[in-house]
């Protein structure tokens, strides 16, 4: 069997398992979750921050959401990043599938003999039409941010980006 079409389940798998605790319901979380939004946004981060792979903007309304107490979030800016939420992660999530599967078929048809350029040229076009789809649902986060922070929540969430290991301009 090929190796490479062994890798496409093991990548739907892991993304299945990173998308899960985003979706679920707050009655099925446990732990570190929080009471009034039901997700548990450490797991949550880490788990974008491994699907983040798939561009280069970063994923921050989970840290954002972890660390909303030492940013100084009120509840009326809560809500604004929870409808946020609501309308685009489902959206975002089945884009960033389509990218996986087109990146393993890429692989796939890049290694038959018979694929012509011109299909390889027009799969990878594909692919940077679905990354630049993420890019725009990452830019609509990053601007409701940068609409609702006000200065301090701002030098706070600055800080809590340099503790993560984030490199920031002065």
């Amino acid at each position: 069997m090929n190796p490479v079409s062994l890798n496409w389940p093991r990548c739907l798998a892991a993304v299945v398992l990173c998308v899960l605790p985003l979706l679920a319901s707050s009655s099925e979380q446990q732990g570190a979750a929080s009471a009034s939004d039901g997700i548990d946004w450490e797991v949550a981060r880490q788990r974008m921050s491994m699907l983040s792979q798939m561009g280069f903007h970063p994923f921050l309304m989970p840290l954002i959401m972890e660390n909303r107490d030492a940013i100084g979030l009120e509840n009326e800016q809560i809500k604004t990043f929870r409808a946020w939420r609501s309308k685009n992660r489902v959206p975002l999530i089945h884009t960033m599938n389509e990218i996986i599967r087109a990146r393993a078929e890429f692989q796939r048809i890049a290694l038959n003999p018979k694929t012509r350029e011109e299909v390889l040229y027009a799969k990878q076009e594909e692919i940077f039409r679905l990354h630049r789809k993420v890019l725009k649902y990452q830019l609509s986060c990053r601007r409701n941010i940068l609409d609702t922070f006000d200065n301090e929540q701002w030098d706070n969430f600055r800080f809590i980006l340099t503790e993560n290991g984030y490199v920031l301009d002065e």
